[in-house]
Formats: C-alpha cells, sequence, structure tokens
C-alpha cells in the first residue's frame, strides 16, 4: 500500500521518511514574461522543540498572484509546515523572495488563511493557503484571476523549483503540458506497452499510483500531468514540477491575451527504481529521482476551494475570479 512517504510534497521539507526528489526546474521550462509568480521563503520552528534529528532552516514553495488590493497569494498549504511565527506580529515567517516585479519584495505578511498539516495529510484536495500582504497595487499588475470556467486541454505549468542540475540563484521556469483529470487509470500515466516489458515493475508503480486515494477523499478535486510525448511515450526531458515547485499556477490562456490560474502544484508521484527493462532509464544521464512520472494541482473551482477563498475574503483577500465569456476580471464567485 501507498505510505504518505509514497507521496513528494515539493517545497524542500523531508516528506514523512522519504527525501523529496529534485530535478531540474520545470525542466525544460522557459521563462514567461510577465507571469504573476512569486517565489516565497519560509522559516521554520526551532527544530529543538519537536526533537527532530535533523534541521531544516527554511524552506521554499511558488505561489500565484490572484489578487492586488490588497496582494493576494495562492499557494500550497503544506508549504506552511512547520513554518516560524514572526515574534512580533504572531503570524506566519514567510516572504517573498523572488519575483519579476521586484517592489513585490518589500512586502509584508498580514494574514494567512490554511488548514493545519495535519488535515492536509488526512486529504490532501485540503492542501491550499491564501496569504496577504500589505500591498496595495495599481491596475497594472500583472495577476492570474481564478478561472470557472472548463479549461483547454494544453496548460502552462510555473515555478521556482531547482534540482541536482540547477545551480544558484532560482529562476522563475515554465512549460506547457496536456491536462488530465486526477481521476484518470495509470495507463494514462505508463502505457500498458510498459507492462509486457517488466510485469512486475509495472504492477508495483500501478499499486503505488491507485493507493494514493487513501489520501485523497475525492480525485475529482486533482489535475494531473503525465510525461508522456506525443507517441505515448515516457520521455524524462518533458516539462514537470519538481523541488520548489509546490503551490506555483496551472495556468489556462485566456482569449484577451492574460492568464487565469486553474490549479497550484501539490505533490508528484516517482519512480524508486528503475527497470533495465525500459529504455528511458538506460536513455537519460538524469539521477533516479528525477523520473516523476505523474504530477497533481489541487483545483480551484471544487467547492472546498470556495470555502477557503471566501473565508479568506471575509478577512480583507482580493481573489480575483473570471469566465471566459466576461472576458475581465471579477472580484467574487
Amino acid at each position: 500500500m501507498l505510505t504518505f512517504a509514497r507521496i513528494c510534497y515539493l517545497h524542500g521539507l523531508l516528506c514523512f521518511c522519504l527525501c523529496i526528489p529534485e530535478a531540474a526546474a520545470v525542466m525544460q521550462g522557459q521563462f514567461l514574461e510577465n507571469a504573476p509568480v512569486v517565489q516565497l521563503v519560509f522559516e521554520h520552528r526551532d527544530w529543538h522543540e519537536f526533537r527532530q534529528e535533523w534541521r531544516v532552516s527554511h524552506s521554499e514553495c511558488s505561489a500565484v498572484i490572484v489578487g492586488n488590493k490588497p496582494l493576494t497569494l495562492l499557494t500550497a498549504a503544506h508549504c506552511l509546515r512547520d513554518v516560524g511565527k514572526d515574534a512580533a506580529s504572531g503570524l506566519p515567517s514567510v516572504k517573498i523572495a523572488q519575483t519579476a516585479q521586484q517592489h513585490l519584495l518589500q512586502a509584508k505578511l498580514q494574514y494567512a488563511v490554511f488548514p493545519e498539516f495535519d488535515k492536509v495529510r488526512g486529504n490532501l484536495i485540503d492542501d491550499l493557503a491564501v496569504l496577504v500582504f500589505d500591498l496595495q497595487l495599481g491596475d497594472d499588475q500583472a495577476l492570474a484571476p481564478v478561472l470557472l470556467d472548463t479549461p483547454s486541454d494544453n496548460i502552462t505549468i510555473c515555478g521556482y523549483g531547482y534540482g541536482s542540475a540547477d545551480s544558484l540563484p532560482h529562476t522563475l521556469r515554465c512549460g506547457q503540458r496536456h491536462l488530465y483529470g486526477g481521476a484518470e487509470n495509470f495507463n494514462r500515466f505508463l502505457p500498458v506497452d510498459y507492462e509486457s516489458q517488466d510485469p512486475l515493475f509495472y504492477a508495483r508503480y500501478r499499486t503505488q499510483f491507485e493507493s494514493k486515494t487513501s489520501a485523497v477523499s475525492s480525485l475529482e478535486a486533482l489535475w494531473a500531468l503525465n510525461r508522456l510525448d506525443d507517441v505515448g511515450e515516457y520521455d524524462v526531458h518533458l516539462p514537470m514540477p519538481t523541488l520548489g515547485d509546490s503551490g506555483g499556477p496551472w495556468l489556462h490562456a485566456l482569449q484577451d491575451g492574460h492568464y487565469a490560474v486553474i490549479g497550484v502544484t501539490s505533490f508528484v508521484e516517482s519512480f524508486y527504481g528503475s527497470s533495465p527493462q525500459w529504455a528511458f532509464f538506460r536513455q537519460s544521464s538524469a539521477p533516479l529521482q528525477d523520473f516523476v512520472y505523474a504530477a497533481y494541482g489541487i483545483r480551484l473551482d471544487s467547492m472546498r476551494a470556495r470555502k477557503l477563498f471566501n473565508a479568506a475574503r471575509m478577512k480583507g483577500a482580493d481573489i480575483r475570479v473570471v469566465r471566459q465569456s466576461w472576458l475581465k476580471r471579477e472580484g467574487a464567485f
């Protein structure tokens, strides 16, 4: 059976008992001008408080701008696991560390709305957080409203992730991928042709894939990506989320040339062993942890997400939404 250790969060903490996989950030991704994405840094609580055997002073995630009055970000709730508290305000210790818009670096957190990690661990569809900062920005601020329509089949994923092949400083990368629903069968992510080449290896990962239902109450609340090329072959060089990409947006291109956000990166499923019968393991020199075969985003059009957004709005969050037919941004569901 799948344990939580098999579900890899992508923000920089240990994933229960396994290390989070690293890979090239949104591998093969490209810079997207004016993308409404920032990198967040979370300072952690003192490790001695929990008598842990390891210490990670901070972690990094990505986030998407969904409002400007005040500046409002969406990210993954698991990014706030073990986050410290600011001594003066009592708020989570988080700051904007990377952005194409330098005026955002001075923003201070005003409040945060997110479920505790125990709730997220029990049901991954709750892996959403709203962060509101003290900046009031102009209407020219690049942002991505939440899309209320069905998105196109091809979307853009973005994030400040990094991995073994990357060097500092981290940079934003984006890549285009085909979108699937979270309830897709395993053969959408690894075709049955691979089963005949190594049946035991295939069965192992099909079991892992199917067992994630123990951590997700509704697969319909997820978006998904695979790593198959146009002819259905697994390709390690295709863009996929990686370490540091949690909370990064899954973007749909609007008719007016702007973007709307349909989900945020939450977790991936990776191979933890290789098969000599599967050629792609031999054809790539990438480390094994780079071999992600499924990535998941939390849908933003679900009732669970809307409930969180409404709670945040009651505190003053600016979460814009859009429908294709409107061709303009609105402020409420």
